[in-house]
């Protein structure tokens, strides 16, 4: 959002819109950001937290110890909160992808970001469609999957230069990049 605001401001009139984007804005947006999430972990916990269960619905013989979601509703409010913050990354580091080479960070986030946003659109149904124990390891396997996802996409090009393109890894390169276009 900043290195939009700075290459908007850059032009006649654009002057205004730099204020919003201080340091201290940034901080806080993100300390609000981090309160709500905060606030509706909170009023989750609070009115129906999760709780352990005994389940024989699926095994006769054997009983499964699992871990039930408590209130759905304060699961899909948080779900669904964190799915707003990741759409609106999406959107801003979209928006942001045709800057100058310099600044080419917005398309591995833009890249990030729908990897992020498809696994966790494919765990929605996934998760709904699972019994019991299956569902905790659906779970598990969209939070591991959306983090080796952000891993990669955002320092696997990184390490690529670094491991494998030392030439490319100088500032004269990186700072050459914007002027040479073929």
């Amino acid at each position: 959002m900043v290195v939009l605001a700075v290459f908007k401001a850059s032009k006649p009139g654009g002057r205004a819109s730099l204020k919003w984007f201080g340091a201290v804005q940034q901080r806080g947006t993100v300390l609000v950001l981090t309160c709500i999430q905060a606030a509706i972990c909170t009023a989750w916990i609070v009115s129906a937290s999760p709780a352990p269960h005994k389940n024989t619905q699926y095994h006769n013989d054997k009983i499964v110890y699992e871990c039930v979601v408590g209130s759905t509703v304060g699961f899909a409010v948080l779900m669904g909160y964190i799915g707003l913050l990741a759409i609106i990354s999406f959107l801003l580091a979209f928006l942001a992808r045709n800057l100058p080479d310099n600044f080419n960070e917005a398309k591995l986030i833009t890249f990030s970001m729908l990897i992020f946003c498809a696994v966790w659109v494919a765990f929605v149904p996934a998760y709904i469609n699972s019994p019991g124990k299956y569902a905790d390891a659906v779970e598990v396997f969209a939070i591991l999957a959306s983090s080796f996802g952000l891993l990669v996409a955002l320092f696997g090009p990184k390490c690529y230069t670094i491991l494998l393109r030392p030439e490319k890894n100088t500032k004269k390169a990186i700072m050459g990049r914007g002027t040479t276009k073929s």
